[in-house]
């Protein structure tokens, strides 16, 4: 259930306006971080919350990642965020999340709650 649940769609492309608008359709509370200006003012024009991953961070529940560039997600931003939240990332590869600095950051051993999805 996504209702009333903090959303944050890293990238405001093709992906990232279907995923943003799907989201609030889902009834969410949809934030966007684009570090294209003119793309941060796009989702700022379609009614979405634009600010930083380091601000976001503290406030979201999932996060969603659909740039394509590497280093949206870093060790940084991970102590920010809520217990329990949920880090997605929607490419092909896994380089938009910094998955060295999580495990680095992690005291236990992640383990797999089922195919294509670790618990840090």
């Amino acid at each position: 259930l996504l209702a009333g649940k903090h959303i944050v769609v890293a990238g405001y492309g093709w992906c990232g306006k279907g995923v943003a608008l799907r989201a609030r359709g889902l009834g969410a509370l949809v934030v966007v971080t684009e570090v294209n200006p003119v793309r941060a003012l796009e989702a700022a024009m379609d009614g979405f919350q634009v600010m930083t991953m380091a601000q976001a961070a503290r406030i979201g529940d999932v996060f969603i990642t659909v740039t394509g560039n590497k280093h949206i997600l870093t060790a940084e931003h991970f102590p920010l965020m809520k217990d329990g939240a949920m880090v997605c990332n929607s490419g092909h590869f896994d380089i938009e999340i910094d998955l060295v600095g999580l495990q680095k950051l992690t005291a236990d051993v992640a383990y797999g709650v089922r195919h294509e999805v670790d618990e840090y």
